[in-house]
């Protein structure tokens, strides 16, 4: 984790302010792949006017466009990073756009209680590409209203004869601290998705169907 967050904070943060332009990579298949996976995972969460939405792994603040054209004026984002960097970058952005209904927190995901920091229970969920455990998607699960609606995203492993693109999958997300061990953790969180929550939809419409978006709805 700390040479995550020092890849993040010291290396990377800079190159993520290229989210926005998604036209200069939208071409290559891989990062397009991720900025489609990350719009699409937005339009899974079926967002509607006034809702309050918990992000985790907010980055640079991408995503929030997307997010704020569904909610409105009236809804509220709530996005959580470790990376002080990002976070920087991120609160530019909300302050250039002058959105007023966005709150940004810096935490370990590990260690940041929403239930605690936020006192209510969000209508959505959102973790895009972030660092994922079995206990910060409980707690993403349980900040949810009954019939809130949650998504993740990430990287899951190659089946088949698709193993053969590993090199320009996996390997080059090594750069942001991905580990063969958590790339092969992501069938476990599907499974904690398909026994806690119902209408679950996995999205792996990507290259190789490396990318995923997992969707749910709190029982």
């Amino acid at each position: 984790m700390a040479f995550r967050k020092f890849l993040y904070d010291r290396i990377l943060a800079q190159g993520f302010r290229l989210q926005d332009y998604p036209k200069l990579f939208l071409w290559v298949p891989i990062l397009g792949d991720v900025y489609r996976i990350k719009k699409r995972s937005v339009d899974h969460l079926n967002l509607k006017r006034g809702d309050k939405v918990l992000v985790y792994s907010i980055g640079a603040g991408f995503g929030l466009d997307f997010i704020l054209e569904k909610i409105g004026e009236t809804g509220f984002v709530i996005g959580v990073d470790f990376s002080e960097s990002m976070l920087k970058i991120a609160q530019e952005k909300v302050d250039k756009n002058g959105w007023k209904n966005v709150r940004l927190v810096l935490a370990d995901l590990r260690e940041y209680d929403p239930l605690l920091d936020i006192g209510y229970k969000v209508d959505a969920a959102l973790s895009i590409f972030g660092y994922l455990d079995k206990e910060v998607i409980t707690d993403l699960i349980n900040a949810l209203k009954p019939e809130g609606r949650i998504v993740i995203s990430g990287p899951q492993p190659l089946k088949g004869w698709r193993k053969i693109f590993y090199p320009v999958t996996f390997v080059p997300e090594m750069i942001f601290g991905l580990t063969w061990k958590n790339l092969h953790q992501f069938p476990n969180y599907i499974e904690i998705f398909k026994k806690e929550l119902n209408s679950v939809i996995v999205d792996e419409k990507t290259f190789a169907k490396y990318f995923v978006a997992v969707s749910g709805i709190k029982k």
